[in-house]
């Protein structure tokens, strides 16, 4: 019977173990603080938000990064705004990059910017599945105009 007791507080700890690591892995999963999407289910579309402080914060895709720019009063309030580029999946300047919005794809919500670091593949990307092309100010103005 001692043995049966001994097995039992084992389990019983082993499992409020695996318990207490999962509980700690979902608190350190970071979300999106304008929507509340998880960040690491969108890695094409993330944009990464430094500010001149040099905290980062990250938000699920471009629209809820132009959300983000535009409640810390624009673009001047950061260090740096970086897109991933579609093709790529590399961080590319978000000011620098060309979006094409209203596609058939949707990666993360709607609107749908997607960020390219080249035109060309934005316009070849617009060819095929559709949407309007535009920069950063345009993009921007529609978002927040």
């Amino acid at each position: 019977m001692n043995k049966v007791i001994k097995t039992a507080w084992i389990i019983l700890f082993m499992q409020l173990l695996f318990l207490s690591g999962q509980l700690q892995a979902a608190e350190e999963r970071a979300s999106c603080r304008v929507c509340g999407m998880w960040i690491d289910e969108y890695k094409r579309t993330a944009a990464e938000l430094v500010y001149k402080d040099g905290k980062k914060e990250f938000s699920c895709g471009v629209a809820c990064m132009l959300r983000m720019i535009e409640d810390e009063g624009g673009i001047s309030a950061f260090e740096s705004v970086k897109v991933h580029d579609w093709v790529t999946g590399n961080l590319v300047d978000a000011e620098s990059a060309t979006y094409v919005v209203g596609s058939k794809v949707i990666p993360d919500m709607v609107p749908n910017y997607i960020a390219f670091a080249n035109r060309a593949e934005a316009e070849a990307f617009a060819a095929k599945e559709g949407g309007d092309i535009m920069d950063f100010g345009i993009a921007y103005a529609e978002n927040h105009g």
